[in-house]
């Protein structure tokens, strides 16, 4: 028997429980098959970037972060550029040109939603016909519903913008996470007594939740990935007690350290809204207010031991 090759094909933003639920039944599918390949086939940028369809599009995660999720899935990558020359293929040149002459996908695994080829009018069935003269055998994963819900990239974007952060844990099974590096700020925190470090992040693209201070930890990377988990105050807004206007910041308050990380590269793990954005009368009162909210900071962690 020639090698198999099961495949799948997504954008995986998020690479949530759907998606892990899409893995597992690859994985089971191919299990009845010796040293099957699996192989996630999926796009940098995201389609939607190119596409440009009903506004700015936002991304849960970055490309680069997508992609190691999909390895600890244990799935072979390839990864396609996307443009609008690849929009533009139909989805029998697709599948000839990439997934049977390029790839050698034997079984394409599809999700309940997925369509690809220009217009992505076509259904199961439709992928069936085409995929039998190449040899290819098209089959689509069950969707994973729960309490009424089909998990999804649209799902969990929604529930980022309302602040949902514990919805949003459950559905990725992980802390949502922004990435990103320290660069120099305007040094107020300091001034206050509650030096921060700046975030700029890797994708400007990336989504974020409401303006307001959060419970979160912050992840310095090193040669072998990302460090410990240092439990911090997160504050993501405009700093309206300053005169407002400016650019959102995204700014973290490490409880109890000191140590210079500018220009590192970091990740975010955003836990919980402590409070949403206030402005307050002076900088006093803003001081008085940071003094809380690290006391509530250290109250959630002490409630929510790691």
């Amino acid at each position: 028997m020639d090698k198999k090759v099961v495949a799948t094909i997504g954008s995986f933003d998020g690479v949530h429980l759907g998606h892990q639920a899409l893995f597992a039944q690859m994985k089971a599918y191919a299990s009845s098959f010796p040293e099957a390949e699996l192989l996630a086939i999926t796009f940098d940028p995201y389609p939607a970037d190119v596409l440009q369809r009903g506004g700015e599009p936002e991304h849960i995660l970055p490309t680069t972060e997508r992609d190691q999720l999909l390895r600890e899935q244990g799935l072979g990558i390839h990864l396609l550029h996307f443009t609008p020359e690849l929009a533009g293929k139909s989805a029998q040149a697709f599948m000839e040109e990439v997934l049977h002459r390029e790839l050698g996908v034997t079984d394409l695994i599809l999700g309940y939603d997925n369509r690809f080829g220009h217009g992505a009018q076509l259904g199961l069935t439709d992928y069936q016909e085409l995929g039998t003269p190449l040899g290819i055998t098209v089959l689509q994963a069950e969707p994973l519903i729960r309490e009424r819900e089909t998990f999804s990239s649209t799902l969990i974007k929604g529930l980022i913008r309302s602040g949902s952060m514990q919805r949003v844990t459950e559905i990725l099974s992980r802390p949502f996470c922004l990435f990103g590096s320290v660069v120099e700020g305007l040094h107020l925190g300091r001034k206050l007594g509650y030096p921060t470090a700046n975030v700029a992040l890797s994708d400007p693209r990336q989504i974020y939740p409401p303006h307001g201070v959060y419970a979160a930890t912050l992840s310095l990377r090193g040669e072998a990935g990302f460090g410990e988990r240092l439990e911090a105050m997160l504050y993501i807004g405009q700093r309206p007690t300053i005169g407002g206007g400016l650019e959102r910041t995204i700014e973290v308050h490490i409880l109890d350290f000191s140590a210079d990380i500018y220009g590192r590269e970091v990740r975010v793990e955003v836990l919980a809204q402590l409070h949403p954005e206030h402005k307050f009368a002076s900088t006093d009162a803003l001081r008085e207010a940071l003094q809380r909210y690290e006391a509530d900071t250290r109250s959630y962690f002490a409630e929510h031991p790691r």
